[in-house]
């Protein structure tokens, strides 16, 4: 069950880590040049105005502390939801619907990515060409929090983002689609809370120039889209959503039939 559940997270994993060498061998690194344009021109149209630029007009040390939170809590937040779960005997049926759901997410955006990258606005904002449009330069992709790091005179979100192999993979956020996957699979906490982790990752993934508006709507929606297809289309697990809170007990009942409770591996 727990291999089954984790399979679109492992294709995940394939294509982000040989991602710029699958693009060379399928010839996508040249006939697929990353866009710069596409993003602040829907930005432009759905918000009439680049909510990035809007929201870091005034960066100061508060807000670069208020929005470096959850961008670390984003890289430990799917162990602790999983661990959440298995120490909730309520929702430990849930695990193998969530990795499903998470998984899916992940695979789908960097297969987005994949086939048609996008700069980030940091990227956009900074880069520099000579005048036969040839790339000189740009900023460092630790974009906003490069302040934080100067001011604590350490490397830790440069070496972060320094070592990722996707460049330009700005719509969809998955900083944004993880704690929308948390929300629609019925968030720790509550809903309530829920909501606010998703607007904050938003803010802070817009105010630290790492996102346009688009990529957040992008991560959300897909997250949103999983997970009603789990219900609708297709799921090997009971599925779980926060869109279908009163069918908790006949999932109970479904669990117990295919023996995915409690937690196996």
């Amino acid at each position: 069950n727990l291999l089954l559940a984790m399979l679109p997270f492992l294709g995940y994993l394939v294509i982000f880590k040989y991602y710029n060498t699958l693009r060379a061998i399928t010839g996508l690194d040249e006939a697929i040049q990353p866009n710069n344009e596409i993003l602040p021109f829907l930005d432009r149209l759905i918000f009439q105005c680049l909510p990035h630029r809007v929201l870091s007009t005034h960066p100061n040390f508060v807000l670069d502390v208020l929005a470096a939170i959850p961008y670390l809590v984003h890289f430990p937040l799917p162990v602790l939801f999983v661990l959440y779960l298995y120490f909730n005997h309520r929702r430990r049926r849930h695990i193998y619907a969530f990795l499903w759901c998470a998984g899916w997410v992940n695979l789908l955006a960097v297969i987005v990515q994949f086939l048609f990258p996008t700069a980030p606005p940091w990227f956009a904002d900074t880069a520099v060409y000579d005048e036969n449009g040839h790339f000189i330069g740009s900023g460092n992709n630790e974009a906003g929090f490069e302040r934080l790091d100067r001011i604590m005179h350490l490397k830790l979100f440069h070496n972060i983002y320094g070592a990722s192999p996707v460049k330009f993979g700005a719509m969809p956020s998955l900083h944004v689609a993880w704690p929308a996957i948390i929300l629609v699979c019925r968030p720790w906490i509550s809903p309530q809370f829920g909501i606010f982790h998703v607007i904050w990752i938003a803010w802070a993934a817009m105010y630290s120039n790492h996102h346009y508006g688009i990529d957040a709507l992008a991560g959300v929606t897909l997250a949103i889209v999983v997970n009603i297809c789990m219900m609708r289309i297709y799921c090997p697990f009971p599925p779980v959503s926060i869109f279908r809170p009163e069918h908790d007990a006949e999932e109970g009942r479904a669990s117990r039939k295919q023996g995915c409770l409690p937690f196996q591996v």
